[in-house]
């Protein structure tokens, strides 16, 4: 299967219309931010003071020692000294060897059935910015939300732009794109595995759980949500992640 690109003659206004697609878990088979950081951390892209801390930041959250909001934070903050430019080269060749062929089937023909219908279409992670433009690009999204550490004099701080991505602040960005592009969040689609959507699921007009665990399942059920399963790789290849060791695996929730 080949992902084609759209031609700009298909597309249609938005109609007051969005599809909000949550990235990690759902559109994509895995977690985009942790493949990232596992990216930088095993191919020693990080800088020193900052790589030395990630085992004991893994160590911690397999604890409950840190959040997942703490996570969500240092996956951006783990770019720190990076020059801006080196950076984006670095999310394209991450996306292109890792991330773009756990992008699900399911996914893309819904993103691309919502492009056809001339529905804006955003993506939306906790994942580093500079990982999530990479999937939006793929998937020719008209937003892509992510979390973004600043930028001086050309080179990633341990500074993040507010709000975090991540419930309250995930739900402002999106609302504030939606409120950009003058849609109406009644109307709008929402797909996400997370019990962190809640608010934003309980929102929109189209609600739709994509894997959860059982027990955001039976709760998704009872308020009446569609439930959807997106399984199945767009593309089928040798795993070159056999070196994602479980204490990775971990941070994905």
């Amino acid at each position: 299967m080949e992902w084609c690109p759209l031609s700009e003659d298909s597309m249609q206004p938005f109609q007051r219309t969005a599809a909000v697609f949550d990235i990690d878990d759902s559109l994509l088979d895995g977690n985009a931010g942790t493949i990232f950081t596992w990216f930088l951390y095993s191919n020693r892209e990080m800088a020193p003071q900052v790589r030395s801390q990630v085992p004991r930041a893994l160590y911690d959250y397999a604890r409950k020692r840190l959040s997942e909001a703490d996570m969500v934070a240092l996956g951006s903050k783990c770019q720190q000294g990076i020059a801006a430019d080196k950076l984006r080269e670095l999310a394209r060749r991450c996306f292109d060897k890792h991330v773009k062929k756990r992008i699900t089937q399911q996914g893309i023909r819904a993103v691309r059935r919502h492009l056809l219908s001339g529905h804006l279409v955003i993506v939306a992670s906790g994942s580093p910015q500079i990982i999530v433009d990479e999937v939006g690009r793929f998937l020719h999204a008209h937003e892509a939300i992510g979390t973004r550490a600043l930028i001086k004099n050309g080179v990633a701080t341990d500074e993040l732009v507010p709000p975090l991505v991540f419930k309250e602040g995930k739900r402002e960005r999106v609302k504030e794109i939606l409120g950009r592009h003058g849609i109406d969040v009644s109307r709008s689609y929402l797909y996400s595995d997370s019990v962190a959507d809640t608010p934003l699921l309980e929102e929109v007009g189209h609600p739709v759980v994509v894997n959860p665990k059982p027990a955001f399942r039976s709760e998704a059920l009872r308020r009446g949500w569609e439930v959807a399963e997106w399984k199945g790789r767009w593309k089928t290849e040798p795993d070159a992640d056999e070196g994602i060791g479980d204490e990775w695996l971990s941070w994905e929730g």
